[in-house]
C-alpha cells in the first residue's frame, strides 16, 4: 500500500508541476484545484467482512450466447478476481483480506459448474454450502460485447453484471451484500464509437481485467484513480485461454 500511494503522490505532483508550466494564465487557485483533482482519493471497502474466512470465486453468464462465444469466460474472471485478492492481500496487506484464505481455485469451482448443470436454476444461497467455504464471490455477467455499436469493424468493449457475496454460516448461504450495477468498457480513453484494427481477444481481455477489478474495488480499500485504464494497455494484454 505504501508503495502504490509512493506512486500515486509521485504522479500528482507531475501532474502539479506540468499545470506550473503549460497554465500559467490560470489563477492559483485553479492550478491547485486541478492538481487537487489529480490525487488519487482513498476510497473504502463497500463489503469488509472477507477477514480470517475461506472464500471462493464463481463467475456465471446470464446469456448462454456469452459463454458459448467465449467457453473459458468463467475460468478466465474467476481466476482474475482472484489473483488480484491474492496478490493484494500479499502486496498491500489490507484489513479486509487479513487471514483470508483461499482454498478452491477457480478451474475447481468451474469443474463443479459443469459436472452439476442443473445449478443454474439454483440461487446463490443454495449453492454457497456446497463450496465448503465460509464466502462465495458470486458474479453474474450481464452482457459482453467487443466490437462497437456504431460499426462491427470498429473495436470497443463494454459488459455488465453483478457481484454478490454470499456469507456461510452452519451450513446455510445468505446475501450480505450486492452491487448489481457493475459496468466497464475497455479501452476506457477512446472515442464512444471505438477503434479500429484490434482484434476481439485484446478486447475479451480487456473488458475481463476492467471487471475483475470493480469487483475487487468493493472489496477491498483502494486508490480511486479515474485516469487508469485498468491496468491494462492494448499492447500488453496478460495471457488467458481464448
Amino acid at each position: 500500500m505504501i508503495r502504490t500511494l509512493a506512486l500515486s503522490l509521485r504522479s500528482a505532483l507531475a501532474a502539479l508541476l506540468l499545470s506550473l508550466l503549460i497554465l500559467p494564465s490560470l489563477s492559483g487557485c485553479a492550478i491547485f484545484a486541478q492538481a487537487m483533482a489529480a490525487i488519487p482519493s482513498t476510497e473504502q471497502a463497500k463489503y469488509k467482512n472477507l477477514s480470517d474466512q475461506s472464500v471462493a470465486v464463481m463467475v456465471w453468464a446470464e446469456d448462454s450466447g456469452v459463454q458459448i462465444e467465449w467457453p473459458k469466460i468463467r475460468l478466465d474472471l474467476a481466476t482474475m478476481i482472484q489473483s488480484r485478492l491474492q496478490k493484494r492481500k500479499t502486496d498491500d496487506k489490507p484489513d479486509e483480506l487479513k487471514l483470508t484464505r483461499f482454498p478452491v481455485s477457480p478451474g475447481s469451482v468451474v469443474r463443479f459448474q459443469e459436472e452439476h448443470p442443473e445449478l443454474v436454476a439454483e440461487s446463490s444461497e443454495k449453492i454457497a454450502p456446497m463450496l465448503g467455504v465460509t464466502r462465495l464471490i458470486y458474479v453474474e455477467i450481464r452482457s459482453f460485447q467487443t466490437r462497437s455499436d456504431i460499426s462491427n469493424d470498429l473495436f470497443r468493449g463494454a459488459m455488465t453484471g453483478s457481484v454478490s457475496v454470499i456469507e456461510v454460516t452452519n451450513g446455510k448461504g445468505r446475501i450480505a451484500y450486492t452491487d448489481d450495477n457493475l459496468r466497464v468498457f475497455f479501452p476506457r480513453m477512446v472515442p464512444d464509437e471505438g477503434l479500429p484494427n484490434i482484434g476481439d481477444f485484446p478486447i475479451y481481455t480487456g473488458n475481463l481485467n476492467g471487471f475483475a477489478e470493480e469487483v475487487c474495488k468493493r472489496l477491498v480499500t483502494h486508490l480511486n484513480d479515474p485516469d487508469v485504464d485498468y491496468g491494462t494497455s492494448l499492447g500488453t494484454v496478460p495471457s488467458v485461454g481464448q
